[in-house]
Formats: C-alpha cells, structure tokens, sequence
C-alpha cells in the first residue's frame, strides 16, 4: 500500500505544474476579479475621462496656437502687447491635481508632461522676452514645431479626442 501513496503523490506534483492555457485562464480570472470589485468600473470610467480632459485641452492650444500665432506675434509687433501670445497658451492642464494623475499610466504621464512642459516654457518665453518681433516670430514658430511632435506622442500615448479617454491601439 505504501507505493501506491508515493505513485499518488507523484501524480499530485506533476499536476501542479500548470498548463500554458491553465495559466491564461488563472490570470483572466485574476483580471475579471480584480475589475468586478466595486469601484473597479468607476475607476476605469474617471481614468478615461482624465485621458479625454487632457487630450482635449491639448487639442484645443494647438488648434489656438495654429490659427491664430501669426495674428498674436503681429499684435506684438505693433502694439507690444503680451496678452494675445500669453492667452494662446493657457491651458487646464495646470488646474489638474495628482489625485487624477496618478490614474494615468507612467508612459501617459510622461507624455503629458513633455506637452506641458514645452507649453509652458513658451509660455514663459513669450511672457517675458524682449527679444525683436522677427525673432518672436521665428522662436514661436520653432516651439510651435516641438508642440506638434509632442502633441503626436501625447495622442499616441493617451488617445485623441475622439477615442474619448479610452486607448487607441492601432494595428
């Protein structure tokens, strides 16, 4: 009877050994429990709405700074006057608080600091220089060109307005 328990035994230690597909199934198990939690879908729902928020007020500065840099630098020109330069980089971005941050991902986050970062340095260059109106005008135009890259690389990170806060994942 002895051997018999050790066979048993074997059998039972071979079969821990779990299968490629027994180890797809315990994980989906893990991902529908963990999202089937209350709270889970609430979650998922604010995190979208964050990514939507963000990749809207990005949109909405680079549709300003491209129509309307050039009026802005002429008004700079001739009046010398910084408002319509500084109010084409306003953003809501500096509103946002780490609380809904942190729902972003690292890579999510990253991309929207890049965006913000860049934006505000323009924001700071045209709040302050006194450099000549050509100069303005080329050095916005050399940030504007570090926006859009950034602004491609946010979208790609976080989704454009239109996927409306949810991932975009292009085949």
């Amino acid at each position: 009877m002895a051997p018999r328990l050790k066979l048993k035994a074997r059998a039972k230690t071979k079969a821990a050994k779990p299968t490629a597909a027994e180890l797809v199934e315990h994980e989906l198990a893990r991902l529908l429990a963990r999202l089937s939690k209350p709270g889970a879908d609430r979650w998922e729902q604010d995190t979208a709405r964050v990514r939507h928020l963000l990749s809207l007020d990005a949109d909405a500065v680079m549709r300003r700074l491209a129509s309307k840099q050039d009026e802005a630098v002429g008004l700079f020109s001739r009046l010398r006057t910084r408002e319509g330069m500084v109010d084409l980089c306003r953003s809501g971005f500096t509103t946002i608080t780490f609380s809904e941050l942190v729902r972003l991902d690292p890579a999510e986050q990253q991309a929207v600091q890049a965006f913000h970062h860049v934006l505000h340095e323009l924001r700071w260059y045209v709040s302050y220089t006194e450099d000549m109106p050509s100069t303005v005008k080329s050095t916005v135009t050399l940030f504007v060109a570090r926006l859009e890259d950034l602004h491609r690389a946010l979208n790609a990170a976080i989704g454009p307005p239109g996927a409306k806060g949810h991932r975009v994942i292009d085949l």
